[in-house]
């Protein structure tokens, strides 16, 4: 039984069901490669700020050194 809309039908549950496929390969993709770097991205900022602290408590052990050394004097 061919009604006149079945071949109309057949397109749209194709198209659909390419739409589906395509929408997951693109997620995938996307979370894959932009993601990622935005993990990286983030995890080099932190790094990025302990690395900051350290060089500050480097430069305040370095002044209250030189201060000691001048009152020693």
């Amino acid at each position: 039984m061919n009604t006149p809309g079945d071949g109309a039908m057949k397109y749209v549950l194709f198209g659909t069901f390419v739409g589906i496929v395509l929408g997951i390969n693109l997620s995938f993709l996307y979370h894959r490669f932009i993601g990622n770097k935005a993990k990286t991205e983030t995890k080099l900022r932190a790094e990025i700020r302990e690395l900051e602290k350290r060089l500050r408590q480097k430069d305040e052990y370095i002044a209250k050194a030189i201060k000691s050394i001048k009152e020693e004097e």
